[in-house]
């Protein structure tokens, strides 16, 4: 019984992660401003990969916070709220579909944001100035910050996915997949 409970506990603090993580993540993207020349400002909105890190990243949040009371009755009780086969099973697969979306949410951010410092840094070069000398440096810097708290978050659910797996198999002997019946 400890170790179902401990698991559960475990459970509970990475999705409590997962939700800092993709909240601090969210925080930082949307606090992320340089000046464009003029009255406008370089935001996250700009940059199609920071919107899709963002996207992530809420979407991994609602998740978490939607399980988020399932999870803490179970580690405060030990019992599951739901009982049944398809409520692990949809975990688990809900789990790893979410993980997935993090992962591609981190490429996206890292490989954006590298891209465009490049990008930035040869056009800059062409008319003499230095890229590290312009707040769009700071800008893309802490896009990286953003993209590694996404990372984090990333890992959590990785790591949860693993603790959500169903461990009884089915009990039905002659059920022996769904092109054998």
């Amino acid at each position: 019984m400890a170790s179902k409970k401990g698991m559960a506990i475990a459970s509970l603090v990475l999705r409590l992660f997962t939700i800092l993580f993709a909240a601090g993540c969210i925080v930082v993207l949307i606090l992320d401003k340089a000046p464009n020349g003029g009255d406008s400002n370089v935001t996250f909105r700009d940059v199609i990969g920071y919107k899709y890190v963002f996207a992530t990243a809420a979407v991994a949040a609602a998740y978490c916070l939607l399980l988020l009371p399932f999870t803490m009755y179970r580690a405060c009780t030990g019992k599951k709220l739901v009982r049944g086969p398809f409520l692990p099973a949809l975990y688990f697969y809900v789990d790893k579909v979410v993980a997935f979306v993090l992962a591609s949410g981190v490429g996206a951010g890292f490989l954006d944001t590298a891209d465009l410092k490049v990008a930035y840094g040869d056009f800059f070069e062409l008319f003499g100035e230095d890229f590290k000398d312009t707040p769009l440096e700071g800008f893309f810097n802490k896009g990286y910050v953003a993209t590694a708290l996404l990372a984090g978050a990333f890992l959590c659910m990785a790591i949860l996915s693993k603790f959500s797996f169903p461990r009884r198999p089915p009990t039905d002997a002659t059920n022996k997949g769904f092109f054998f019946r």
